[in-house]
């Protein structure tokens, strides 16, 4: 249940968090290094790290939130070094999900987040995107429900509802197990508001007439070393996708609004259909 910490000793040390790349790890000093600088899906530093703790990072990234849908609050920094993941918090009569982290929370956006009535589940879609979880488990205590695939990432965390492939924590909100991009990289499925929340499943490129539009679509295993998904990697995305209903595509940094089921779908087609590769392909062709 939630709250119940049979080994809570890790969760008190101090929060530090990667300028680098926005990874929070908790240690007795900053600390040395950051596991995921250090992964092949990223790049270390060129100038060493920095790590700051939660008072510095709140001073130097200012967080913001809008509710960019009816009941789906969207929260971010800016500036920011690092990734620069935005959070998602879902309200539903079943309780609250939040759905991948921001940088840092100010404490005002916390405030926020309690005025919607806090948070009852909590998720994210990989590592990249864990952001400051460890500040929503300590403010709200929700379920924190992450694939057991990517369980070694979670050491800031404490992993309240381990999962494999499938995983519905509220009615209408359900986590897919993709694989790929991270062993246990997953989207979430809002079944009521037809949005998949993909995290680095997909990478859009947006028309910056029209911030909500997707001009083109890729799929990658590294997006930063241009890294391709396999065949079997994106046979498994497809069989993902193409059991959900959705019209919106949205990840950790964009809402595709125009973008569903079908455009996805051709992608991945397109994309089994020869050598694998990592270059955005245009929305206009896949239709």
């Amino acid at each position: 249940m939630p709250g119940y910490l049979p080994f809570a000793g890790a969760l008190k040390l101090p929060s530090f968090v990667c300028d680098n790349c926005g990874f929070w790890q908790r240690h007795f000093a900053a600390p040395p290094s950051c596991p995921l600088c250090l992964d092949a899906r990223h790049v270390v530093p060129q100038d060493g790290w920095r790590f700051r703790d939660v008072a510095e990072a709140q001073g130097a990234f200012p967080c913001h939130w809008e509710e960019v849908e009816p009941g789906v609050w969207k929260f971010w920094n800016e500036p920011v070094t690092g990734i620069g993941p935005s959070a998602y918090l879902i309200v539903t009569p079943h309780g609250n999900m939040g759905f991948e982290g921001c940088p840092v929370f100010g404490e005002a956006a916390l405030d926020h987040i309690a005025g919607l009535g806090g948070m009852t589940m909590l998720s994210a879609s990989h590592p990249h995107s864990y952001g400051a979880l460890p500040q929503l488990q300590d403010r709200f205590d929700p379920e924190l429900c992450l694939p057991a695939a990517d369980f070694t990432w979670s050491a800031a965390l404490q992993v309240s509802w381990p999962y494999d492939d499938v995983l519905e924590p509220l009615p209408g909100l359900t986590l897919h197990r993709t694989a790929g991009h991270f062993d246990g990289h997953a989207v979430l499925h809002d079944a009521a508001r037809g949005i998949v929340f993909c995290g680095d499943a997909l990478k859009f490129e947006l028309n910056p007439d029209d911030p909500r539009e997707a001009l083109t679509i890729s799929a990658h295993k590294a997006f930063v070393r241009g890294v391709p998904l396999t065949h079997a990697e994106l046979t498994r995305y497809r069989e993902v996708f193409a059991a959900l209903d959705f019209h919106q595509t949205w990840t950790p940094f964009e809402q595709a609004a125009n973008v569903g089921r079908p455009e996805v779908l051709a992608l991945i087609d397109a994309m089994l259909a020869g050598r694998p590769h990592a270059y955005p392909v245009p929305v206009s062709e896949l239709r």
